[in-house]
């Protein structure tokens, strides 16, 4: 028999597909998915078996060497990479890799085997050892003492070079023998988490007097449930968790979260969460696929969990994905405390062996739930029976790096290979999703209400075009101040939004007019108050200077981002607990789930943030949202500009009186009357979807046409705009159907030092068009350093 093998020559890398043939004594083991190890180029390496091919003629084949592991990944996966493949032209090889835990290539080492046995043939070795070059001496002795190492262990006595020829000379001379090993996955380190044991009202209040910082943890793990102990001890506080465990007070366990089961009282369903929940068991087992659409404060979250318990009680698996890593660690929570089951985090943050090790649990079948973000689409539960998508209208399942899919899509497909029930719930579903609703495509629940009969917060909408001629100066609108006042004056707390990190975007020269951007990149540096210019795109930073390097003049700081936000309001509100959620503040691991942590447990009373803070947050203390500036993303260059801005205002609005009535939600903009905004205040998803998807039907955008992105960069411009008129000439060859906008420049035109041009192709009738844009794309041959990405479905259309 011959099989087809996608072959691993580089660390975690599949490179292409070969054929080999399978030895009679391995036949038993090989299987589609096994892992294979085989010899390509006289290097061995670990192969995927993505095809079985029995009737064949060839013979004058290599054969595999092993099978490594003999069922490594399941058939329906093998046919998701397929599907990845060839609906986002990629490699096979590529979209493989997608689904393959990382360091697989790194699990396959070469080891060395000293042969000599017994007192006679060891002194004769080391006897012929002396004579050759150093080191060999040392590496026999070092072999004679270990038996069998790896070459990793042998590089202390030599660089590569001289250790590949000295390992080969020995060799030669009968002394040593190669040999490849399968190492185990990597393992996560041992993580400690706290348990909060039971202890008296009055021990709490007597900590809040003495040590303030022990009865803040004290009252985070009895309100949130086990804590990592990393997590707690954050900015020193490690001394605080062994003074309260010396009291008795917490218990430090080598046990995961996932391994603590906690459980909360089941929640009562209101009918239409019934229903919702109904008509999901319902299809389990034969698959099918649902829109939840529910208003904020709706109760999506309880509909899942019930699904999930469903789910399980049918012997099923459950994957739950989520559009961010801040939003994880609340939804493990919640499916924690509301099941009581084992929840294990996958996504592509997590450290190699934390990631490697949850990887192999999942693929064993040990565990019964997973969430996770876009990447956790692909794990490998073997009896999978309900995928749920939170947020799905949010851009971050769409993948920005090759195989660049859509986790939406992806998640269909799968449940189609598997017969698993896919739910994507929203209270602002993507107009492409809706309308498949709509169709009859896939099936629609409605949630039109908040649970507890509690209404949706009252929305005002501020003029900032009025507030500049009544003369009012500052960030923050005359009624946004008032609301923030009474707030903080009821004990309650505060969201504003800005969706726009550092402190000032553009830096310019009064004098000369110059404006300050990076050197890498067409694009303007963001004034920091470290007193830095950062480059948002790649990176790049400079300090800060007080004149301008062309004339000399003063430079003037425009514009508002997240820290003159917090600037403003700390001196507004001197008292004001405050903490700020950007980039620049949630970076480092752990520190998102900090600032949640505080103010889920009311330790500050205003929130700034961007747009991680819109979604799927719930804050009982919050009654008050204000958004900073409704029209940043309102005039992108995107036809999605619209729809992403209802969709960030009705979202952090919905924060808002979530578990109390009475919320308000201030909107600040200098346009009141566009409809993206007067609809969004209103919260009437209906009237904007069927505005925009006229908008959208007269210029033949999604979802009455496919769009797929074709850019080209490189380090010489010109090379790159013949290449972009190169393939748009051969599309217009190939098909008559696809429309062809561009060339153009991209945006920015210039990213780390390549210029970037693109085209975008309009595509109706994408399942019938995707051959004829195949073969455009096998035939480009580009000039110089030109690359090319294809990017179906762009999220960014620049």
């Amino acid at each position: 028999m011959l099989i087809e093998v996608a072959v691993n020559l580089a660390p975690g890398v599949i490179d292409r597909t070969l054929t080999f043939l399978v030895p009679p004594e391995l036949l038993p083991r090989v299987h589609k998915g096994s892992l294979v190890l085989v010899e390509v180029n006289k290097q061995l390496c670990a192969g995927l078996v993505v095809d079985l091919i029995v009737d064949t003629d060839r013979t004058r084949l290599k054969a595999i060497k092993d099978v490594l592991e003999e069922k490594f990944l399941a058939p329906q996966l093998i046919e998701l990479g397929r599907y990845l493949a060839s609906r986002y032209f990629c490699p096979l090889s590529v979209a493989l890799a997608a689904l393959l835990p990382p360091a697989t290539g790194r699990r396959l080492q070469r080891c060395w085997r000293w042969l000599p046995q017994g007192k006679k043939e060891v002194d004769a070795a080391f006897s012929l050892a002396t004579c050759l070059p150093a080191p060999a001496a040392a590496i026999a002795a070092y072999l004679d003492s270990h038996g069998l190492v790896t070459e990793g262990q042998l590089r202390q006595f030599a660089r590569r070079p001289v250790l590949t020829r000295t390992l080969a000379l020995l060799q030669a001379h009968g002394l040593l023998k190669e040999e490849w090993h399968w190492r185990p996955a990597p393992r996560r380190r041992q993580q400690r988490w706290v348990v909060a044991k039971k202890v008296a009202a009055s021990t709490v209040e007597a900590l809040q007097k003495r040590a303030p910082r022990q009865a803040t943890i004290l009252e985070q793990l009895h309100k949130h449930g086990p804590q990592p102990a990393a997590l707690l001890a954050a900015d020193g506080g490690y001394a605080a968790l062994r003074r309260l465990a010396d009291r008795g007070l917490i218990e430090i366990t080598e046990e995961t979260l996932s391994e603590i089961e906690v459980t909360a009282p089941p929640v009562k369903l209101n009918r239409y969460q019934a229903k919702a929940v109904d008509r999901i068991k319902a299809a389990l087992g034969r698959g099918g696929y649902f829109l939840l659409h529910g208003v904020t404060g709706s109760g999506k979250t309880e509909v899942y969990i019930n699904c999930v318990r469903e789910a399980l009680a049918e012997g099923y698996q459950a994957l739950v994905l989520v559009p961010e890593h801040s939003l994880i660690p609340q939804m493990v929570e919640r499916l924690q405390h509301g099941l009581g089951v084992r929840v294990t985090v996958l996504h592509g943050n997590l450290p190699v062996g934390e990631r490697s090790e949850s990887w192999e649990q999942i693929r064993r079948g040990e565990v019964q739930v997973v969430t996770g973000s876009r990447s956790a689409v692909f794990a490998p539960l073997p009896h999978l029976g309900l995928i749920i998508i939170d947020e799905e209208h949010a851009g971050s399942y769409k993948q920005d790096a090759a195989p660049r899919y859509d986790t939406r899509e992806v998640a269909i497909k799968r449940g189609q290979l598997e017969g698993a029930v896919v739910v994507m719930g929203s209270a602002t579903p993507s107009i492409e999703s809706y309308y498949l609703a709509r169709q009859g495509r896939v099936q629609r629940l409605d949630l039109p209400h908040r649970v507890d009969n509690l209404g949706l917060p009252r929305t005002e909408i501020v003029d900032l075009r009025a507030e500049f001629r009544a003369g009012h100066q500052g960030i923050l609108s005359r009624r946004l101040r008032e609301e923030i006042a009474a707030a903080l004056g009821a004990g309650r707390q505060a969201i504003l939004f800005l969706n726009r990190r550092g402190y000032a975007p553009h830096v310019i020269c009064r004098q000369c007019g110059n404006v300050v951007s990076c050197r890498h990149c067409a694009i303007v540096l963001t004034y920091h108050r470290d007193a830095t210019l950062r480059c948002h795109y790649c990176g790049y930073v400079e300090r800060a200077g007080a004149n301008c390097s062309l004339c000399g003049g003063i430079l003037s700081y425009l514009g508002t981002g997240t820290q003159r936000v917090e600037e403003e309001v700390a001196e507004l509100w001197p008292g004001a607990r405050i903490i700020r959620a950007d980039r620049d503040t949630t970076a480092k691991r752990g520190q998102w789930e900090t600032i949640y942590g505080a103010f889920a447990a009311g330790q500050a009373d205003i929130l700034i943030g961007t747009q991680t803070i819109t979604k799927g947050m719930d804050f009982t203390g919050v009654t008050l949202v204000g958004v900073i500036n409704a029209d940043l993303s309102l005039y992108q260059p995107d036809f999605r500009a619209r729809e992403r801005t209802f969709q960030l205002i009705t979202q952090v609005a919905g924060r808002a009186g979530r578990k109390t009535p009475g919320g308000r939600v201030i909107i600040q903009t200098y346009n009141p009357e566009d409809p993206a905004i007067v609809l969004a205040a209103a919260q009437d998803y209906y009237k904007f979807y069927a505005q925009e998807l006229r908008n959208r039907q007269a210029l033949g955008y999604p979802p009455f046409n496919k769009l797929v992105r074709l850019g080209f960069s490189g380090p010489e411009e010109a090379k790159v705009i013949e290449a972009a008129h190169n393939m748009s000439e051969e599309i217009s060859r190939v098909s008559n159907k696809i429309e062809v906008m561009g060339p153009a420049p991209g945006y920015p035109s210039r990213l780390k030092d390549n210029y970037r041009w693109q085209l975008m192709l309009k595509i109706r009738g994408f399942k019938y068009e995707k051959a004829k844009l195949a073969e455009a794309l096998r035939a480009f041959q580009p000039q110089g350093k030109v690359r090319l990405i294809v990017d179906v479905g762009p999220i960014n259309p620049w």
